[in-house]
């Protein structure tokens, strides 16, 4: 089947058009994030792979201890797209590689968190050139760096939920891939493999109660915001 078939069939089947009150206060919102094995090197290489994106690290992570926002995680009991994350995983075309839901306020651009994501595999060891380490510099000039390097992972980057009149989703992500750089050598023995960034960066305009489906050649992205009736 068609991947693009399979997500349509999948959003269909979990339901969507719920009609939901809209005056709540806080919202339950969450993000499956899922890469198409098939193909998924294929489609790769139609990117441009010829430098390093900045990774936006201003988001809060949901789980920290000092984590004192009204941004919180949502207990896994709680989450209502189950079903659509385990087909997802069980079509052998597809990998999720993140499952989050968390509660939020209505809130503005202005005001609005983003939401730290780090997801997938873990490249540090395979690719040590790509951490590196905290500095800082004291006021006599002197530097001094930390005592352990950032991870450097298959995806990264922050989600950002705004909720007005409407809800609005922007996604500004990195998604990395190995890839051999035939620059290096011809020899297929000393070929190097090199980590390539593409930029996985949205904006999709939504409505409460519908499961919406961000579409990228990499990696694919399904958001569904639903109202909280506190008793």
């Amino acid at each position: 089947m068609n991947y693009r078939l399979l997500l349509l069939s999948l959003v269909w089947l979990a339901g969507l058009t719920v009609t939901l009150p809209s005056h709540a206060k806080d919202y339950a919102i969450e993000v499956i994030i899922f890469v198409n094995q098939q193909g998924l090197q294929q489609t790769a290489e139609q990117f441009s792979a010829d430098h390093i994106i900045p990774v936006s690290n201003n988001g809060i992570q949901l789980n920290a201890a000092d984590n004192d926002t009204p941004w919180q995680p949502l207990p896994a009991e709680e989450y209502i797209l189950k079903s659509v994350a385990s087909r997802l995983q069980q079509s052998g075309q597809y990998q999720v590689i993140k499952h989050i839901a968390w509660r939020q306020p209505m809130a503005d651009k202005n005001d609005a968190l983003p939401i730290q994501i780090q997801a997938g595999r873990d490249f540090t060891a395979s690719f040590p050139e790509r951490a590196y380490r905290q500095v800082e510099f004291s006021d006599t000039g002197a530097i001094n760096a930390s005592k352990s390097s950032d991870k450097i992972y298959e995806l990264e980057g922050t989600i950002n939920v705004v909720i007005t009149r409407y809800i609005h989703v922007y996604s500004d992500m990195v998604y990395r891939l190995p890839r051999t750089n035939p620059s290096v050598a011809d020899d297929a023995m000393h070929r190097q493999q090199v980590l390539v960034d593409y930029s996985v960066n949205s904006h999709r305009r939504m409505r409460s109660g519908e499961l919406h489906y961000i579409d990228h050649p990499l990696v694919g992205i399904l958001v569904e915001a639903t109202p909280i009736e506190d008793n």
